[in-house]
């Protein structure tokens, strides 16, 4: 999956200058900041990314703030989001007021013109800056063999059982300076940089190594890998990856491809042709975070892919939701009726994953199952879960 980017900042205002302002402060802090002056523009970055946090102005163009904020409600946005206006604080309160009885995370407001300071002190506050790792750390850190790969175990409905089938493998960073850091603490600076290309072939051939692993041990597990939406435009990319599983000697069946919906976004033709490819060799490609953000009905039939993975925002939703319930029961049922398997990550407790095996989904993933492990622990898990039979 794409997390929710724990430093990104998404700035809207049609100001050039206030979105420079708030440019230089994130930089300063650590941050990344990426930008939106129309309505369009906003649209189009939260297909692309999920940032941490919105900075909102009430007076833009085209989409005023109530309306943004009555969007971003519809989407189920998880973002917590920040209001700036030039207006008198009366009209910031009532639209804060607005967006909590929208159910949006409201964070707080900035009245325009603010000094920079309290700039600063308010993104500080509600983002987590990086370390300032920068681009040479990330390619010199792929180069030394200071990224590796933990396995998060993936539950298959086998009967009225649940066993460990496959796996989805997780990148970490060793930092020699920052100690082990997760993908949301350097995944945009990998995807800013080009880097995420490298990283992910890492990954993939990591991934693929460990299938051949297994399969020396009588571990049939199939793997899942993350793709990121700049390898979907590379038509090379099929011929490289058939190539990995060539030499590990793994059939491609044991590899499964996880893509957003934003992967399609840029050159559907192109993506098109790639996912086609992929599947006519075998790989399997799941439709990643479905169920938030723009996820669209369309990219379940048009493009071929074999597996829906319902986001864990949405799952954890589901205890206290009826509502988010019959959202999930309605994907597994449209799901399965276009000859999909549907996987549910983020199963954090038994009431959720017994609402999940009631529901029918075919594969379950989350920490009530197992933390992301070690390749080396995952042969001792698998025989303790599998012992055990977990039956539905």
């Amino acid at each position: 999956m794409f997390w929710r980017e724990r430093n990104l900042l998404l700035a809207v205002d049609d100001e050039a200058g206030f979105l420079e302002l708030i440019e230089q402060i994130g930089q300063g802090i650590g941050c990344e900041v990426i930008t939106a002056d129309t309505a369009a523009s906003f649209r189009d970055q939260l297909t692309r990314r999920q940032p941490a946090l919105i900075l909102l102005d009430l007076q833009m163009p085209g989409m005023d703030g109530i309306e943004a904020l009555r969007y971003l409600a519809r989407l189920g946005i998880g973002s917590g989001i920040l209001l700036a206006s030039g207006m008198d604080q009366r009209v910031l309160a009532s639209a804060r007021q607005l967006g909590d009885s929208l159910g949006l995370r409201m964070l707080g407001t900035l009245q325009k013109p603010a000094m920079l300071d309290e700039i600063e002190s308010l993104l500080t506050t509600h983002l987590e800056p990086g370390a300032r790792i920068s681009a040479e750390e990330l390619r010199s850190a792929i180069d030394e063999h200071e990224l590796l790969v933990h396995y998060q175990p993936k539950l298959r409905r086998a009967g009225k059982d649940w066993l460990v089938g496959a796996a989805e493998a997780l990148v970490r960073w060793r930092h020699p300076r920052l100690g082990l850091l997760y993908p949301a603490e350097f995944l945009a600076l990998a995807e800013q940089s080009g880097l995420i290309v490298d990283m992910t072939d890492f990954v993939l051939a990591d991934a693929i190594r460990q299938i051949g692993q297994w399969r020396k041990q009588k571990l049939h597990l199939a793997a899942a890998v993350n793709l990121s939406p700049r390898l979907v435009q590379d038509l090379e990319f099929p011929d490289r990856l058939v190539r990995i599983l060539t030499e590990f000697d793994v059939p491609s069946a044991q590899l499964m491809l996880e893509v957003t919906e934003a992967a399609s976004l840029d050159d559907p033709e192109l993506v098109m042709d790639i996912f086609t490819r992929l599947r006519v060799k075998g790989v399997g490609l799941s439709l990643d975070d479905f169920g938030v953000g723009l996820s669209s009905l369309t990219q379940l039939y048009k493009m071929p892919f074999s597996e829906v993975k319902i986001d864990g925002e949405l799952i954890a939703e589901i205890a206290g939701s009826k509502p988010a319930a019959a959202v999930v029961r309605a994907i597994v049922d449209l799901a399965h009726n276009l000859s999909l398997t549907v996987c549910a990550e983020g199963v954090e407790n038994a009431q959720t994953f017994d609402f999940l095996d009631q529901c029918g989904c075919d594969a379950l993933q989350g920490e009530y199952i197992a933390k992301a492990m070690p390749a080396a622990e995952m042969e001792s898990f698998i025989g303790v879960w599998n012992d055990g039979r977990h039956r539905s």
